[in-house]
């Protein structure tokens, strides 16, 4: 069994079924497991390993225990696709457009070339896999509320989170600011873009008002016609090196330059507050809503993996 499997993922994961040339042949993929005649090769998982190495150093002998684990991720993959199909759930690509679209607005990010880099920079992975994670957990959810059902959390249930975690959530910001991007990575940009900036600091120093040249000279096209205000802003969702900067910052104060991963800004800062419940009620809602639902997805994996066929074929294999 496990040689013909082998055979026929080196024919389908190279392309011979496709009409790729006898060469072909010459490439080897092995399998790891068979979840319901569904194989599951050993790029599949490497290529993972290998981003998740990228993030966090794995000792030598943790790795086969992590591979293992991934192995369990793909094996829980496979079941929940399997069963999307049966059930007929379909996350169409313009689902998870939507879902992008959210969160560009959410961090005000407007041309999607831009959150591509975002993503590409911040998480270190490809918008491709970005796109592919986001299908992944939208099937999951699917799945789990049609074929058992997560139930949300409550206001109390929610408060009495805030009431324990007030502590832990942070602070948000109350600024305005005036922004401006190179365009392009040249130093030639960067001095330019700099240096018009710092004519618009020593404007603001000689008298004008803020939120006119504001209005006037800033590129965020959201907070351009309203003096460049941004509102009460959590500090986790700017710029950490914005967020750094404005902290500190006093009332009525007006930053110098200030350079961060988006491009140059001036800020001009009216307060500073512990984050409100009111502003994470959403947020404190999908944190008590995701873990039932994981705490859900482990008890029903473990159920699906009792009526299904797996064969694990890895070496070094370790349960959990």
């Amino acid at each position: 069994m496990k040689k013909t499997l082998c055979a026929l993922v080196c024919i389908s994961v190279l392309g011979c079924v496709m009409g790729a040339s006898l060469q072909a042949w010459e490439v080897y993929d092995r399998v790891l497991a068979v979840v319901n005649d569904q194989p599951i090769v050993e790029s599949q998982l490497m290529k993972r390993f290998n981003h998740y190495r990228e993030l966090k150093k794995v000792p030598e002998s943790k790795v086969a225990y992590e591979k293992s684990r991934l192995l369990d991720s793909f094996i829980e993959d496979a079941l929940f696709q399997q069963t999307a199909e049966e059930e007929a759930i379909i996350v169409s690509d313009k689902k998870v457009d939507h879902f992008i679209e959210n969160v560009m607005k959410r961090l005000n990010i407007e041309k999607i070339d831009e959150f591509k880099k975002k993503i590409e920079e911040d998480d270190n992975m490809s918008f491709e896999e970005y796109r592919e994670n986001i299908k992944r957990s939208m099937t999951r959810e699917l799945v789990m509320s049609i074929t058992v059902g997560v139930s949300p959390p409550s206001h109390k249930d929610a408060r009495e989170w805030y009431r324990k975690n007030a502590h832990r959530v942070g602070y948000e910001v109350n600024i305005k600011h005036i922004f401006m991007r190179p365009r392009g990575r040249s130093m030639a940009e960067e001095k330019r873009v700099n240096s018009a900036m710092r004519d618009i600091r020593n404007k603001i120093s000689g008298g004008s008002t803020f939120e006119s040249l504001a209005a006037q000279h800033s590129e965020d096209g959201a907070t351009r016609g309203k003096g460049g205000s941004l509102g009460w802003v959590r500090l986790s969702d700017i710029d950490r090196y914005l967020a750094m900067q404005v902290f500190n910052m006093r009332v009525g104060q007006i930053s110098s330059v200030i350079k961060s991963g988006e491009g140059y800004h001036i800020v001009k800062f009216l307060g500073k507050r512990p984050v409100t419940y009111e502003s994470i009620q959403g947020l404190i809602f999908n944190i008590l809503y995701n873990k039932r639902l994981a705490r859900q997805v482990e008890k029903w994996a473990e159920q699906k993996k009792k009526v299904s066929d797996i064969k694990i074929f890895m070496k070094d294999y370790t349960k959990r």
